[in-house]
């Protein structure tokens, strides 16, 4: 989620990935702040467009992590909360289905 900078008005001026100063405050991409602040900048579609893919390559990268923590014996499934826990089983088994299906097809193994 991203933090804001407003004016004296309350629109925002400013936005950024991290707290910094004078962006203190966490918003909701899809926020009606947030998106009136991108469509005013004209590039609302293509800057959301690329920040969804870009979350979706790191949660790509998060789940790659925390398999190496878990395979090196740094990290347990016991030691995450269990809504953490549930989301990784979840996918785990959605790809385990991709990649049952690709085979029946022929197909090659999921990413």
């Amino acid at each position: 989620m991203p933090f804001v900078q407003r004016n004296t008005n309350g629109q925002i001026t400013g936005l950024v990935r991290t707290a910094q100063a004078g962006f203190e405050e966490e918003l909701a991409m899809n926020h009606p702040d947030v998106l009136a602040f991108l469509h005013a900048s004209g590039d609302a579609h293509e800057a959301l467009l690329d920040l969804t893919q870009s979350d979706l390559a790191m949660v790509r990268v998060l789940e790659d992590l925390i398999e190496i923590l878990m395979l090196k014996g740094a990290l347990s499934m016991d030691e995450l909360p269990e809504a953490a826990r549930n989301k990784l089983e979840h996918r785990r088994e959605l790809r385990g289905s991709l990649e049952e299906a690709l085979e029946t097809f022929g197909g090659n193994k999921v990413i």
